[in-house]
């Protein structure tokens, strides 16, 4: 007899509304599941095991690379994305919070790539409109790997798809802080983790 009243009032069963909710709320989480899923990234040019070749390495400190950034490719970014950043740190540096070999942000949503050398601002190989922040090494742009000792340590080559358009940063900003930015504004976010050792 409840149910009756409540279908000749136009109203539905208050379980109904509930799982009706439920689903619309499990179906939007599947969906940003999904588009996560779905970002890839590539990085070309690394050895067997993911290993960083000489030619990205660092060309100082007793490195002897080229100092070249990888070609890095990316498909599968939200529809929302409005801009992509990526990161690449050491995460086994005796710093804290890692150290920060390139950072560069605010690359158009049209996108899909970095070129081979796109790490080196001099060259303007990068997207129009994308800044190369400083590295930990005080430069602008890409630093290769060149770790002390020699033991092997790990590069994650991180790629964020935004929902901002431009994050509000300058030369000055340092790599991790932008790095905090993209965490809050991340729609997606995909990584290669790299190795190096002298």
């Amino acid at each position: 007899m409840l149910e009756q009243k409540n279908k000749s009032s136009g109203r539905a069963p208050l379980h109904d509304v509930f799982f009706m909710a439920l689903l619309v709320i499990c179906s939007v989480n599947a969906g940003f599941a999904d588009q996560k899923e779905n970002l890839r990234i590539r990085v070309s040019g690394l050895g067997p095991n993911g290993e960083i070749p000489n030619d990205f390495a660092f060309n100082q400190f007793g490195c002897y690379g080229k100092n070249l950034s990888p070609e890095i490719a990316w498909s599968g970014a939200p529809a929302q994305t409005k801009s992509f950043a990526l990161a690449v740190w050491d995460s086994d540096a005796p710093k804290s919070g890692g150290f920060y070999h390139w950072m560069i942000v605010n690359i158009p949503s049209a996108a899909h790539g970095l070129p081979v050398g796109a790490g080196n601002p001099d060259k303007r190989l990068a997207p129009a409109g994308s800044v190369q922040l400083r590295n930990d090494y005080g430069e602008p742009g890409y630093g290769g790997p060149c770790p002390p000792g020699h033991e092997l340590h790990h590069y994650h080559f991180r790629l964020y798809a935004l929902k901002a358009e431009h994050l509000p940063v300058d030369l000055g900003t340092g790599p991790s802080m932008a790095a905090a930015d993209c965490q809050k504004e991340a729609l997606a976010k995909v990584e290669v983790v790299a190795t190096y050792h002298r």
